[in-house]
């Protein structure tokens, strides 16, 4: 059965991958018939898919990172996602501030037809990952990251706009109208806006990694503390919260052992804590486990019944 678990867990982290790897391939060739077709929006474009492969990236890194320390330890920070946050803003400045330039200097001819092309294939490329990120992307009882999604429907739409640049600037060629050509690099600064907007959300996205949201629909909280309980050693389970981090979710939890035992002792008992619940839970990622001395005078959560109001004097 573990055997299984952890051959399941690694296919799903090669799909991640994959599909982040996937999304880097699409700006590069975006960007490769940018300069090919000189579309200042199709550039933009490229820009913003390198964005959302960024987001990919960012919550595959945070998701399963190694942590280091002891048993209680907590996932790596945000610090590659800032780095590529700060990549994804420059991008879009450039690709922004190019598009004015050009804008400003009046465009001589409209971009390759190749370019509406580029555009119109890579959309179809980016509908056939999301399907197989809905089919084969969630784990049973796991609620998808809605930031990558929310960055997934921007991508469509900065797509649609660099396409619409494209098409009018050949409008203009087409109905002898050069001042059509503008709407090319038009695209491309409403695309490079859009570029810096992704990687201002990225950056705030690693800046509050450290206060992930709060799960309170779609986990099931009472299963694992549950099966905490059931573990030798472990006398109360106080304070369980499930947040979202990354593509996973990590369960940061306090357990009331025997006061008595030694120091090594308790270590070992939230060792195994976090080991049963990172293996039993595939879409646990870490578990981040205090420990604490039972106290038989203090009312805990786990001792109270919903109708009862607890009170020091309890």
């Amino acid at each position: 059965m573990l055997k299984a678990v952890r051959k399941t867990d690694e296919w799903m982290r090669r799909g991640a991958l994959l599909q982040a790897l996937s999304l880097t391939g699409l700006a590069a060739a975006k960007g490769a018939a940018a300069f090919a077709t000189g579309s200042k929006g199709l550039l933009a474009d490229a820009c913003h898919s390198a964005a959302d492969a960024a987001h990919a990236f960012s919550g595959l890194y945070d998701a399963h990172r190694p942590a280091t320390g002891s048993a209680c330890r907590r996932p790596a920070g945000g610090a590659v996602s800032v780095v590529l946050a700060s990549l994804v803003i420059v991008a879009g400045l450039e690709a922004g501030l190019h598009a004015l330039r050009t804008l400003a200097e009046g465009p001589e001819r409209a971009p390759d037809l190749e370019a509406a092309a580029v555009v119109a294939l890579a959309m179809a490329i980016r509908g056939l990952l999301q399907r197989a990120k809905k089919k084969y992307g969630f784990r049973p009882g796991y609620r998808p990251h809605s930031s990558h999604g929310h960055e997934s429907r921007w991508d469509v739409f900065a797509s649609l706009a660099a396409l619409a640049g494209i098409l009018g600037a050949q409008a203009g060629e087409w109905l002898e109208m050069p001042a059509l050509y503008a709407l090319d690099p038009a695209a491309g600064i409403l695309v490079g806006a859009l570029v810096v907007r992704s990687g201002l959300h990225l950056a705030v996205a690693a800046f509050r990694s450290s206060e992930d949201v709060v799960l309170t629909e779609g986990f099931d909280v009472q299963m694992l503390r549950e099966t905490v309980l059931r573990m030798d050693g472990v006398v109360a389970v106080d304070d369980l919260k499930v947040r979202e981090h990354g593509h996973y979710v990590v369960a940061d939890l306090v357990v009331r052992v025997n006061p008595r035992i030694s120091v090594m002792e308790a270590h070992d008992i939230a060792a195994r804590v976090r080991r049963h619940l990172t293996r039993r839970f595939l879409h646990v990622a870490d578990a981040i486990v205090h420990v604490q001395p039972y106290e038989p005078c203090y009312p805990y959560k786990t001792n109270l019944q919903d109708e009862e109001t607890p009170t020091l004097l309890q």
